[in-house]
């Protein structure tokens, strides 16, 4: 970076994250943010994602600047929509000093390249796939395997330090927070804690059979006291429904966008149970105590090490397809690849989390 003439005010770093998504990448980027804001206080910083995450990030108190990229380019509008973006990420003078990007693609890649930034950082690892490796010019080789450090990792040109506590804020506004009320009150459940069970993930593998759900459900409520809620997506709440008359006393919460979530998180979740999801990593975030069932994921990596965070991690560690991160599995029928991990086990592993309370 350039120094200021002697007697001139010094310039704010402008810095650009580039995480576009998906959900609980947003969420494990969250650390990196506070780490940097803390490091530099007076610093602008910005960050690109695509709608959908974004709603995590809109009027967050560390981010001086939200730009929303389209997922698709049939979404940019045309030439005309594609040259707005640009405008977009250029408008502002001086320009970006910095851009970090910490998805590793080739998409988030060209993003940091026409953003103009003149030190456009990545990974120095297999986390810069694709054709990333040609659009940075800083690949930073990062030591941990965890997801969430190696983001604060990639942060060491700024001089930011790696070992501090992975604190993930997440804003939720009083409209937020009055939505869901509102739902409480008028669903009867004002005051009461509730277990959250979230039974959908993006990938076939990622899903638990739903005879265990409603095992666990029952022991839940019998054992533990907890009612179970069944959290959902948009497109996935007429299964949410389904799943709801299968479990006596199961809860079907409204519709919510993230931030509203998170406001559902604080307002009545005991815990939560979720396989490696976005919903599950922003309970975490929030200190809900979690158990997070791993399939196909690893979870040294993708564990939620977030500060506060109170949670346990179950996998079959001798399925063939354990860490594998397959979306597809040619070992097993889909939602067959966690099935190993019984309802006893995630009752006992629950029970033990509450305890330790």
């Amino acid at each position: 970076m350039k120094n200021n003439p002697p007697g001139a005010a010094e310039r704010k770093p402008r810095i650009l994250i580039v995480k576009l998504s998906a959900v609980g990448d947003v969420v494990h980027a969250l650390p990196a943010l506070h780490a940097l804001r803390r490091h530099l206080p007076n610093a602008h910083i910005g960050w690109v994602a695509h709608p959908g995450p974004a709603n995590l990030l809109e009027g967050h108190p560390e981010i001086d600047e939200l730009i929303l990229l389209p997922r698709r380019p049939s979404q940019y509008g045309g030439w005309k929509g594609f040259a707005r973006l640009v405008r977009d990420l250029r408008s502002d003078k001086p320009g970006w000093d910095w851009a970090f990007d910490m998805q590793g693609l080739t998409k988030s890649g060209l993003v940091a390249l026409i953003s103009g930034a003149r030190e456009r950082v990545g990974f120095g690892d297999k986390n810069s796939r694709e054709l990333n490796p040609l659009l940075i010019n800083h690949r930073i080789p990062t030591i941990s395997r965890q997801v969430i450090q190696k983001n604060i990792e990639l942060l060491q040109p700024l001089g930011v330090p790696p070992d501090q506590p992975a604190e993930a804020i997440l804003p939720c506004s009083p409209e937020d927070t009055d939505y869901v009320n509102r739902w409480l009150v008028n669903a009867g459940l004002l005051g009461q804690r509730l277990l959250v069970l979230d039974p959908f993930a993006g990938w076939e593998t990622k899903l638990w059979p739903v005879g265990h759900w409603t095992a666990l459900a029952a022991t839940a409520r019998d054992t533990l006291g907890l009612r179970p809620l069944i959290f959902h997506g948009p497109e996935e709440r007429p299964r949410a429904a389904q799943l709801v008359e299968m479990i006596p006393g199961a809860v079907l919460p409204p519709e919510t966008t993230l931030r509203q979530y998170v406001a559902l998180l604080r307002q009545c979740a005991a815990a939560m149970v979720a396989a490696d999801t976005g919903p599950m990593h922003i309970a975490a975030s929030q200190g809900v105590p979690v158990v997070a069932l791993y399939g196909p994921s690893d979870p040294d990596r993708n564990s939620p090490v977030f500060a506060n965070a109170r949670f346990t991690t179950l996998q079959d560690e001798t399925q063939p397809c354990a860490g594998t991160f397959a979306r597809k599995c040619p070992h097993h029928e889909p939602g067959q690849c966690m099935a190993t991990l019984t309802p006893e086990m995630v009752s006992e592993a629950l029970a033990g989390l509450l305890k330790a309370k």
